[in-house]
């Protein structure tokens, strides 16, 4: 959460991203650690004339470095949400904005629904009119849930004071 001013305007920004447990550069030494490992013991056993096991190792790295990749690829996404005195903004997408959503202040909801099914994730909605974006799905329930109710209080404030922030 910051605080800015934006052309002049008090603003209040919500940044949310999913929790990402490796950098890049973590994924890659794994990767590397994981290969190498594999082609030494993949190595030994094809000296022993079971050669059948390369093309399997070959087969397991890959699908791990696929694995590996889209993880990595999915950390960089963001929902950036920017509440200024008279709109709402959203901007959604990986490493750029790739979506944008403008509301009106004035009249636009904050939803929070419960799932489909017994174990189904809730969703955490903005809308107005029949219009809107779904948010945090990266999320779990609990924080889908403080998100919610942080972004109720600031659509709802009368005006964006910084001081009444919590």
């Amino acid at each position: 959460m910051a605080e800015q001013s934006a052309n002049g305007k008090p603003a209040r920004q919500l940044v949310i991203a999913p929790n990402g447990s490796m950098s890049v550069g973590q994924a890659q030494w794994f990767f590397i650690g994981i290969c190498g490992m594999s082609i030494i013991v993949a190595a030994m056993v094809a000296w022993q004339v079971l050669w059948l096991v390369l093309p399997f190792i070959a087969l397991e790295m890959g699908v791990l470095g696929a694995g590996l990749y889209l993880s990595i690829r999915d950390n960089g996404y963001r929902e950036v949400v920017s509440v200024y005195e008279d709109t709402i903004e959203v901007d959604a997408g990986r490493g750029r904005p790739e979506r944008h959503w403008a509301f009106p202040r004035l009249l636009t909801q904050v939803q929070l629904l419960a799932g489909r099914g017994r174990n189904a994730p809730s969703r955490l909605l903005v809308t107005r009119s029949g219009r809107g974006c779904e948010l945090g799905r990266c999320l779990t329930d609990e924080e889908r849930a403080e998100v919610a109710g942080r972004l109720r209080k600031w659509v709802r404030a009368p005006v964006l004071d910084p001081a009444s922030d919590a």
